[in-house]
């Protein structure tokens, strides 16, 4: 049995989920109010939270193919459209989508809406974001380049017109409100209010009045885009598909209705006025040469006239006619020349200035150089789009300007041959046509002269209606524009909010009304260092359990009535049951108490003890040998003057320090005496076997109540004199690592006839008796120089 106790006596406690249930179950109380609290805290939640709307559109982008994909930014376009085609990227879609993602439109719906500037109406529980509704207008002039969160309280005198208010402002640190002082607290409508962070002029709008306490909320605008683009998202719901669906949380759906609105419209802009751009540049370019070639043929059709005027020349002879007919091809010719080399020279020009800017393609029919163009122009773009979310400085942009130069230097290369066919073709006609002028030169020179202003006439007229004409193309194309995103599902808010979702909060009350009990459950069980149920004393200790004495709350707790049938009274007939066993037939039984430490009970159990034993006929002394800390005169209402530490220094026999108790005709009580300086080398005075040698022809049953061994050693120095040695223990109480103390009693084989006696075992589906009934009582005790005195009961013990 020893071997055993060795082994057991190292064990460690393992996890039981029967006992983690039996243990839940006496904290029933703990789980009904968490439950209760929780569910109750859910429909506080759920009554004063603000709720969230969601608000949805969808926008159908059309795919172009001529738009460069993103992968374009990488090389050439026939590698990069099979790339895109390999991967399935919808190229257009996402240059959208990366756009409306972009904060510029949502810093522009914010600066036109004032988003940064709100406004509520509160009242003692709640506050109500007044949308378009408040009663007055909030106007913010501010003194500083860099405003912080601001909130201002406007309070109207109750019971008074609505001329005056009060007006204080705060700024947020760490989350709380700080007042910031005010050059005035009271104002009227139009006043300005002067703040450290600039001037406040409040104006009334005529909306009806909630109340009398309203705040106004000022961030800044970039912190407003932030927070919108945290409640928005952005999907592309199929990948074989081109819808972008939009999505934004808000407490306000008519707020969110407007905001997405005029995101979407502020989107659809932007999309439209990008591809006006390039019909804008070519429009600006067409009304600059009109205004220039108008100009010469103003200029050449006041020549032709004044010649006609200084020479009198009413009309051509039929010479200079049939001369004029039969080179008109030739002057033709030279006429498309000339205007075209005109439009080569300016879009050289033009092309040569990096500007950044798109380039016109309707002025030119060349179609390498209407491909170099169409090519040069969408670089543009995707540059525009990507330096909406980058910089500069970003390798694709840098990737861009770098395809920009080599597309500007191929149509600079492109127009200089175009220039140096037309300027070849050119000096033909002007060979061929030298011929026809020998012939003129017979011709009078007034003639001639006329033949060479009406050709130069020709010349710029011509030019004049080509650029007339592709004006009106150019007008034309810019008209059928149409954007690239069409609405397909305008803003709509859902009918319900989905934050806060009542089955999700009464859901997430009930799991932690559960939750919240169990893991308090758990972590008691785990962190619990005292004795709480029987199991905890046999996985430590093979020591047998003698007796188990229930909890009691009667303020009595000393058995007066041999007849008394309480539960105490029956536990203790039991204890003294179960003692006969152990004792045998001795004429003297000889009976020592003790504990770990103090407030454990053993007092009370060598007391009660003493008086059932009393009860059934046998005469009992009770010693108190706790010569440090004597109780058990205290707890019996005895006088302590005189005792075993006078009998011990004296010559006088035992029975003269012997006291009768008044609670029973059969029992006895040695005190402790004065409590003396030695109480170890005391004990082990001769005159102490002396004293048990008489005792035990006196009386039928001794018990001795010791000191804590715990605590010091006079337990051990007596229980030479004892036939039956008690451990007492007291639930949740007394540690576990105390059971340790007895183990090594075992082993070491200091104390023979050891039994454990469970104290103030209460009523619990965690403790499972072993013998007496589960009810009891509390009590408290102390001793030493304990430093945390523990909460005592009513009782004394």
């Amino acid at each position: 049995m020893d071997e055993k106790r060795k082994i057991d006596s190292g064990k460690n406690e393992d996890f039981d989920i029967q006992k983690l249930i039996s243990r839940a179950i006496d904290h029933w109380k703990i789980f009904v109010f968490s439950f209760i609290g929780f569910i109750i805290a859910g429909i506080l939640f759920i009554l004063f939270v603000t709720p969230y709307y969601q608000i949805s559109a969808q926008v159908l982008v059309e795919d172009d193919q001529n738009s460069g994909s993103p992968l374009s930014f990488m090389g050439s376009s026939s590698s990069t459209q099979a790339l895109s085609s390999l991967f399935g990227v919808k190229s257009n879609v996402y240059n959208e989508l990366y756009i409306l993602e972009s904060p510029d439109l949502l810093q522009k719906v914010t600066k036109e809406m004032t988003l940064n500037v709100t406004y509520f109406a509160e009242d003692p529980v709640t506050a109500v974001e007044l949308y378009k509704n408040a009663p007055f207008k909030f106007d913010f002039f501010p003194s500083v380049d860099t405003v912080k969160d601001f909130s201002v309280d406007i309070s109207f005198p109750k019971n008074h017109s609505r001329d005056h208010f009060n007006v204080s402002a705060y700024t947020k640190v760490f989350g709380f409100h700080s007042k910031v002082k005010l050059d005035k607290t009271k104002a009227k409508y139009g006043d300005s209010i002067h703040t450290a962070f600039g001037t406040i002029v409040l104006t009334p709008t005529g909306m009806p009045y909630y109340g009398d306490h309203y705040e106004v909320n000022y961030i800044s605008p970039d912190e407003e885009v932030y927070n919108l683009q945290s409640n928005m998202t952005y999907d592309i719901t199929d990948d074989n598909a081109t819808v972008i669906a939009l999505t934004l949380n808000s407490t306000v759906p008519q707020k969110g209705e407007e905001i997405m609105q005029s995101l979407i419209n502020a989107y659809i802009a932007r999309d439209l006025n990008e591809k006006n751009r390039i019909s804008d540049s070519t429009l600006a370019f067409i009304k600059g040469q009109v205004d220039i070639v108008s100009k010469d043929l103003n200029n050449i059709e006041g020549q032709i006239q004044n010649f006609k005027e200084k020479n009198k020349i009413a009309d051509l002879t039929e010479q200079a006619k049939a001369l004029v007919t039969n080179s008109s091809d030739y002057y033709n010719k030279l006429n498309q020349v000339d205007v075209q080399l005109s439009i080569v020279k300016t879009m050289l020009d033009n092309v040569t200035q990096d500007t950044k800017r798109p380039v016109p393609t309707l002025v030119n029919a060349d179609p390498n150089f209407v491909s170099l163009v169409q090519k040069y122009n969408g670089l543009i773009s995707d540059r525009d789009r990507l330096l909406l979310s980058t910089t500069e400085g970003n390798p694709l942009v840098q990737n861009i300007d770098v395809q920009l130069n080599a597309a500007r230097a191929d149509m600079i290369k492109n127009l200089q041959n175009q220039q140096t066919a037309l300027q070849t073709t050119r000096d033909n006609l002007v060979s061929q046509n030298s011929q026809i002028g020998s012939i003129l030169s017979n011709v009078p020179s007034q003639e001639r002269q006329y033949v060479d202003l009406t050709r130069e006439q020709d010349v710029k007229q011509a030019l004049y209606l080509f650029l007339l004409q592709q004006g009106e193309t150019t007008a034309i194309t810019k008209a059928s524009n149409f954007p690239t995103a069409n609405l397909i599902a305008n803003p709509k808010s859902e009918y319900k909010p989905y934050f806060p979702s009542k089955i999700i909060v009464l859901g997430i009350s009930v799991v932690l009304g559960i939750i919240f009990p169990v893991g308090f459950v758990i972590l008691k069980y785990i962190l619990n260092s005292h004795i709480t149920s029987r199991d905890d004393i046999k996985e430590k200790t093979d020591c047998p359990i003698l007796a188990e004495i229930g909890h009691n709350d009667s303020e009595n707790n000393i058995l007066k009535e041999d007849h008394s049938r309480s539960v105490m009274a029956e536990q203790f007939r039991i204890f003294r049951s179960n003692m006969d066993f152990l004792t045998g037939q001795k004429e003297c039984s000889k009976i020592l108490i003790t504990s770990s430490m103090s407030g454990e009970g053993k007092s009370f159990i060598a007391v009660n003890l003493a008086q059932v034993y009393a009860f059934s006929g046998k005469k009992v002394l009770l010693i108190e040998m706790d010569l440090r800390k004597p109780k058990i005169s205290s707890m019996l209402n005895m006088p302590n003057t005189s005792g075993f530490s006078n009998y011990v220094i004296s010559n006088q026999k035992v029975q003269q320090f012997i006291q009768t108790l008044p609670i029973g005709k059969n029992i006895f009580l040695l005190s402790s005496g004065p409590l003396p300086p030695n109480p170890a080398e005391l004990l082990m005075s001769p005159k102490v076997d002396e004293m048990f040698a008489e005792l035990s022809k006196i009386f039928d049953v001794i018990i001795i109540d010791s000191p804590p061994i715990g605590a010091v050693v006079d337990s051990q120095i007596l229980s030479r004199f004892s036939d039956v040695n008690l451990y007492v223990i007291r639930q949740q109480y007394s540690f576990k690592n105390s059971l340790n103390i007895i183990n090594d009693i075992i082993e070491t084989k200091k104390f023979p006839n050891l039994y454990l006696v469970v104290n103030d075992v209460k009523k619990s589906s965690s403790y499972k008796y072993g013998y007496g009934y589960g009810y009891g009582y509390g009590y408290g005790y102390g001793y030493g120089n304990q430093k945390k005195k523990r909460k005592k009961s009513k009782s004394i013990i």
